[in-house]
Parts: structure tokens; sequence; C-alpha cells
């Protein structure tokens, strides 16, 4: 059965597009709502993005793909025309975006009331992790749930060296591998960064977080290395409702690539696993 795409268009309050793409199985209500957050330079029609939400949206959830408001990305889905966002983009922003798109939600999203008002997913990319890790250890009460693939264990991945640099030019550049564009980011990430670490710093929220959390990270991830996953997983156990599944052979993105060419041994089973763990925590499993 086919699910339904609706492209939906937010503004914040200073006016920014927040857009994105629910998805839901047109034949029965959806039970809870999942949201998911892409990283570092993604967005929601990179790669893997959209079968994650055609499934999560067949398993009988309301999927909420979105595009953080500075992540670059302008008019058209899938270019990065907006760098000027880009480079003012952080990760308080990146918070409040989620808190935004999670009332919307719950509130408003044209969807079965019952779906809205049950505790939600959320699922986080690399340095989406962080958003959603926060957001959850700040609203248990409204998330029931969460996944994080390939996620970040430190706020700032950088050495003293390049944190050195970075704030005497004011700015940090460099080339997007995947597009050949210059792109820049301003020192004022980092400043965000520290003064609201005790907020963003993602091993802190993965340890204060109170709802179940599955950590799915590759062994062969050379963007985020295991050993940030394992920061994730130090400060809960599996009592405590934390899980951590090493992805044996694992890339950062579990063998996807942009123009996406389907699905891998490895992804089908990150996607195995995140569709389980929101069927047992979301609504006690398939009704």
């Amino acid at each position: 059965m086919a699910t339904r795409l609706e492209t939906i268009e937010l503004r914040t309050p200073d006016d920014l597009p927040l857009r994105l793409d629910l998805r839901v199985d047109p034949e029965r209500p959806p039970r809870a709502i999942v949201i998911v957050a892409h990283g570092f330079k993604g967005f929601k029609r990179w790669g893997f993005f959209p079968d994650l939400g055609e499934r999560l949206a067949a398993a009988g959830f309301a999927s909420i793909v979105l595009d953080f408001s500075m992540n670059g990305i302008g008019d058209d889905p899938e270019q990065f025309s907006r760098l000027d966002l880009f480079e003012r983009n952080t990760l308080t922003r990146e918070v409040a975006d989620l808190e935004q798109v999670l009332e919307w939600a719950r509130t408003e999203a044209p969807i079965d009331p019952g779906a809205r008002t049950a505790r939600a997913g959320l699922l986080g990319h690399s340095r989406g992790s962080i958003p959603v890790m926060a957001v959850a250890s700040e609203r248990p009460e409204e998330v029931g749930a969460v996944v994080t693939w390939s996620g970040v264990g430190r706020a700032l991945r950088y050495t003293e060296g390049q944190l050195e640099r970075w704030e005497e030019d004011g700015v940090m550049e460099f080339t997007n591998a995947r597009t050949g564009q210059r792109m820049t980011m301003s020192w004022d990430y980092v400043v965000d960064a520290r003064e609201h670490a005790g907020r963003v710093e993602p091993a802190l929220c993965a340890e204060r977080m109170e709802v179940p959390h599955l950590i799915l990270h590759g062994t062969r991830d050379m963007a985020v290395p295991l050993d940030e996953a394992r920061l994730l997983r130090a400060g809960r156990t599996p009592e405590q409702g934390c899980e951590l599944v090493e992805v044996e052979g694992g890339t950062h993105t579990f063998g996807a690539v942009h123009p996406y060419e389907g699905s891998t041994p490895h992804l089908d089973r990150v996607f195995g696993a995140t569709l389980d763990w929101f069927d047992r925590h979301l609504r006690g499993g398939t009704p």
C-alpha cells in the first residue's frame, strides 16, 4: 500500500521556512508520530531519508522528516542555495526548530488526533542526534522513544588548532565533497555550543534522558568513530532503557549514497531495528 506524502512549510519566529515531509498510510490512522532530523550537510531529501519516511509510514506511524531552517537548502529541496543561512546555523537553533516541529505535530498536524496526543518518537542521524537528544531530555512527557543513527558524542569535534584558526578568522571554510561548493560556518557556532553546553552536549543529553534510547552505529564509521556511540551509551544501562547496536562493517550512512541507489544489507538491519524499537516503545506495539 502506497503512503501519502504531504509537503508542509512552517514559519519560524524570525520568518524563515521550516520545511517538512509528512507521510502517512491513507488506509489507517497512525498510532504515533516519528520525527526525523538530518545531520551536518544533510537535508530531508538526502539519500535514505525518503525511504525511511516511507517505511515508518507503512509501519503505522506518521513520519515527519524536516529540513532545519538554517541547513542551507533553499526552494529547491536538494540544493544548497542558502549558504548564508548555513553559515549562521547553531545547535540551539536546531533545538528550537525541532521543538517547533514537535509542538506543531502534536497540536496542528493534519493527522488522526490520537496520534497527535500520543508520545512521539524522535530519530536523529549524525549531528542531528544532538537536537533530538536535547529535546527528548527536556520533554519526556511528549517524547516516548529515541533512535540515533551514527550519533555524535561531542558537540565540538575539532582540534585545538582548528578552533584557534576558526576564532581568528571568524569562520571555518571547507569544501562540500559531494557538491564542490565552498561552505563556511561562523565562529558563533562554537560560542553557542560552549555557552549552552549543559543543554546541547550530547553525552550529557544522553545521560539525563529518561526515555528509551536505541543507538545504532557502524563499526567502520570514518566520520564519527564508534567510540562516540559508546560515549553516548556510557551514562545509561539496558535496564534504564538504553541499548547500543554495533553494526559490523557499517559506515556512517550504512552504505547509502546520494542520489539514493536503494537500501543495503547494513541499512536494512538499521531500518529493521529502528522500526522494532518504535513498535515496542510507542503505544506498546502494533495494534
